[in-house]
């Protein structure tokens, strides 16, 4: 008797996998071409997927904007916090507080790909009243876990400090810094972001060893 052949079956890929591909894909149309490269037509061609499929995982271009926002601009430093969180017990308050600032200031981020990505959604915030809201959302959480850490270095320093405010400043800071690197690639270094970040902090809770 003639043995069948097996025939491979077509695998699927796992639905958290597509959805983040086509944010991956979407955040390259971005670096590519800003707000105006960002079409769902574009998009679908950049992961190697059809139009039809996009839906199935995003009901609205805004909703695929604001997974794109929340992974290009929060979700390392976001995993970081949560990772310091698990392992408080491997370093202090001021360790744990520079590895998070090291992370926000990464070199990575100053790529002109990356800046690129950055202002674009910085942009659309303007004008688009659901990711205002989804940013509204991230960066409160975000100052949140920030001002805890700024928080815990000044209590073990017995410093009174207004950490929520601090933590806002020290980001007003670095954006500011990222948009006039975005503006003029040769006006802002990395060291200039490591330099001005660390002499904020250090005026209201002291010394900071980075390991930058």
């Amino acid at each position: 008797m003639q043995s069948r052949k097996k025939v491979p079956r077509f695998r699927r890929e796992a639905p958290e996998k597509r959805r983040a591909d086509l944010v991956q894909a979407a955040i390259r149309c971005l670096a590519e071409g800003g707000m105006a490269a960002f079409k769902m037509e574009r998009i679908a061609a950049e992961a190697g997927v059809s139009l039809g499929l996009l839906p199935h995982y995003f009901k609205s271009k805004t909703e695929l904007l604001a997974e794109v926002y929340r992974t290009a601009l929060y979700d390392d430093v976001t995993r970081k916090i949560a990772d310091l969180d698990d392992r408080k017990a491997t370093g202090s308050p001021a360790e744990r507080l520079c590895r998070i600032v090291d992370a926000i200031i990464d070199p990575d981020y100053l790529k002109p790909a990356n800046l690129t990505v950055w202002l674009a959604l910085w942009g659309e915030i303007v004008v688009n009243p659901e990711l205002r809201l989804a940013h509204r959302t991230l960066y409160r959480s975000y100052l949140r876990s920030l001002a805890v850490l700024i928080g815990e270095v000044a209590g073990q320093r017995r410093r009174r400090v207004n950490a929520t405010e601090i933590a806002r400043s020290l980001q007003a800071l670095i954006d500011g810094l990222f948009l006039e690197r975005a503006l003029d690639r040769q006006a802002i270094s990395h060291a200039d972001f490591h330099r001005a970040s660390y002499e904020f902090l250090e005026l209201h809770l002291g010394k900071l060893a980075s390991a930058a």
